[in-house]
């Protein structure tokens, strides 16, 4: 998201800021304009288009604002432990544990991680002593909005809030705190009503709501269902081989985080056990997908956070070091965690613009943007979903057709998006059209691998109309070193 960076062309943050341009230029999320997440996302990025909409500028400003809360609540989460110093340190080495397993900025992953660390250090706050009886209403109120959020953003990863929640809520009835059981439930229903009130009617006024819980609830339950029950719990045991992409962060420190922890530094029993079951069941959900990608782990880093707070704890039993703690040395610190972070990341982002070694800028689809732009008003159809996503943003291009992309959805679980696209292409609704041809993995040499089916590819070069109101005017072949270095090839067909 840097500006730094010449663009980011990424799939995933590019859909989310031209469903978002689209929406912002009159177009109604899900009946005219398509992707499965949830709206709030679209909002999010919709708020970045507006500070710029031609670039990930306003994204950057909405996301470090975002980093800058979550430190700060990190630093929050320490002091309950820790000196200031050690709580500060803390803070500044967590994001280096998402800089290592983000793919190139900006996933609803990495805001939610953010709602999170929020209600994390409330969770704990209250969990901390043996004697808790009440429970502040306004905290609750957070958490409300928290829950919210990732509700309309990926509501299957409220999984990390129902055990501390149920814990709170069981604990007042337990104490018979009767009245503020019911202050701290009000509360909790008017965070939700903070966020579900604009999003619900927006869609209400647009006449979407129904498309919207068939899209967002019912087609991602589908999506979901495609696997057996068997299946799922394989997933989940086999997958913890993927927590080794990371072993110091999403193995050691989350295995500390979810099972020590709770243990060790949460006097409240019934704390301990919703902290606990908070993190099986967020494992759970992250790794039972049936389509995984490497950055779905972001979420479960929060309880590396708590690995992480447990090391220190113990470290400051031993070592005392505010005396010798001085600006220059946090500076020192700060700019340590800074570079180790950059140097431990691969982003993959396009090459840097401007930079000390004068590199010249240049996106990875630069020879088909460069076609494109000579268009005076291009209009434009992704068949895969990849790379092409990008073309968008670095063109300029606001989405004249609902299905614009194609997310990864088979014709049997939506045929509706690949039916529309057919008609699109009959039609002549659009003037360029992106045929992404992506291989298998290369092996680190020029040895290209085989050419694996994806998608409604195939359907489409075979489509008498696409045959004959479109020609291939470019090819180009492309290292995508944001999606695990894999080689692409994208075409670029034009309107006869």
């Amino acid at each position: 998201m840097s500006p730094l960076y010449y663009s980011n062309e990424w799939a995933d943050v590019n859909i989310y800021f031209n469903v978002a341009k689209a929406m912002f230029n009159g177009r109604t999320l899900y009946t005219e304009t398509f992707d499965h997440k949830g709206p709030l996302i679209f909002f999010i990025y919709g708020l970045g288009y507006l500070i710029s909409n031609n670039s990930f500028f306003g994204m950057f400003l909405i996301q470090w604002t975002a980093w800058f809360i979550m430190v700060y609540y990190i630093y929050k989460l320490s002091k309950l432990y820790l000196d200031n110093a050690f709580a500060y340190i803390v803070a500044i080495i967590f994001p280096v544990f998402i800089l290592k397993i983000m793919k190139a900025g900006g996933s609803a992953e990495e805001f939610i991680l953010v709602f999170e660390c929020i209600s994390l250090y409330y969770f704990v706050r209250y969990f901390k002593g043996k004697g808790v009886s009440i429970h502040k209403p306004s905290v609750m109120f957070i958490h409300g909005i928290m829950c919210s959020m990732v509700l309309f953003i990926k509501l299957n990863l409220l999984a990390f809030w129902f055990f501390p929640l149920a814990a709170i809520f069981f604990n007042l009835l337990r104490k018979r705190a009767f009245k503020n059981f019911a202050v701290n439930m009000v509360a909790y229903i008017a965070g939700l009503l903070i966020i579900a009130t604009p999003i619900l009617l927006y869609l209400y006024v647009n006449d979407a709501l129904q498309e919207a819980y068939s899209i967002y609830i019912e087609l991602n339950r589908k999506y979901a269902e495609l696997q057996t029950i068997s299946s799922s719990v394989q997933l989940v045991l086999l997958r913890v081989v993927y927590l080794f992409m990371d072993p110091f962060a999403l193995f050691f420190m989350a295995l500390i985080g979810v099972f020590y922890f709770p243990v060790k530094h949460i006097k409240y029993t019934l704390g301990k056990y919703a902290l606990l079951l908070s993190g099986v069941a967020l494992y759970i959900i992250i790794f039972m997908s049936p389509v995984f990608q490497m950055y779905y782990p972001v979420v479960f880093l929060i309880f590396s956070l708590l690995g992480v707070l447990s090391l220190f704890i113990y470290i400051s039993g031993f070592i005392t070091i505010v005396k010798y703690i001085t600006s220059a040395f946090l500076l020192i610190i700060t700019s340590c965690m800074i570079y180790i972070g950059y140097s431990q990341t691969d982003l993959g982002n396009s090459k840097i613009a401007g930079t000390t070694v004068s590199l010249k800028p240049g996106l990875l689809t630069q020879k088909i943007h460069d076609e494109i732009v000579k268009e005076p008003k291009p209009t434009l159809l992704n068949v895969g979903f990849g790379l092409g996503n990008s073309l968008f943003t670095t063109c300029k291009i606001v989405p004249n057709i609902r299905y614009f992309v194609s997310p990864n959805l088979t014709y049997e679980s939506y045929p509706q998006m690949r039916d529309e696209q057919t008609r699109y292409i009959e039609n002549k609704e659009i003037k360029f059209i992106v045929m992404p041809l992506p291989l298998l993995d290369i092996d680190g040499s020029t040895k290209v691998q085989k050419r694996r089916k994806i998608g409604n590819q195939e359907y489409f070069l075979n489509l008498r109309a696409f045959k004959e109101n479109y020609t291939l005017i470019l090819t180009d072949t492309i290292i995508n070193t944001i999606d695990e270095k894999n080689i692409e090839i994208l075409q670029l067909y034009k309107l006869k």
